[in-house]
């Protein structure tokens, strides 16, 4: 009777020993996403279903050519050209690169975070720092590439930061013609 108990208890142990080790296992993972580029040069599409979260992570490059996701995070040194598609939350983080050209309806919420950088290609950008989803300021103007009209929210304060607004090319050219004729005067 007594042997019994014992082997049920160091049963039950063995048990409880096995679900740690699967939870820590579980929780070392780097990430957890419906979809995952960690490598190479990618390509997201319409072809490609919905996805809650898409990673981009470890020096991996991925162009959102269509298709949806609830989220996109970058980290670890990767990059991403957004050309069209849906992406409701932008997360970059880990020295990454992100260049937004246009996307479908509006991107929500934008973040950014360790020496990452961000490239809107855009004119009559208007940034409003109180507002948006969080009240931490939002953003709102015209994508050069198709003259779409967005805006979205800032997750935090400093993510503006992260922000480069590209002016559209005859704005920067008319820019460069004054300069000319300034110094021309001179």
């Amino acid at each position: 009777m007594k042997a019994q108990k014992l082997r049920g208890r160091e049963g039950r142990m063995s048990s409880v020993k096995i679900l740690i080790i699967l939870i820590l296992l579980l929780s070392a993972t780097p990430c957890r996403a419906d979809l995952v580029f960690d490598s190479g040069h990618n390509t997201f599409d319409d072809n490609d279903p919905y996805y809650n979260e898409v990673w981009v992570i470890n020096n991996a490059h991925l162009d959102v050519l269509g298709g949806a996701m609830w989220k996109l995070e970058l980290m670890n040194y990767a990059t991403a050209n957004i050309s069209g598609g849906y992406v409701e939350w932008l997360f970059i983080q880990g020295n990454s690169i992100v260049n937004i050209y246009a996307a479908e309806d509006t991107l929500e919420m934008f973040a950014a975070g360790n020496d990452s950088v961000a490239y809107l290609y855009a004119y009559d950008v208007t940034y409003h720092s109180i507002g948006g989803i969080k009240n931490d300021g939002w953003i709102e103007g015209l994508y050069i590439s198709n003259d779409a009209p967005f805006s979205f929210s800032f997750y935090n304060d400093v993510s503006y930061l992260h922000l480069n607004i590209v002016p559209e090319p005859t704005s920067f050219l008319l820019f460069a013609l004054g300069v000319l004729l300034f110094k021309k005067r001179d």
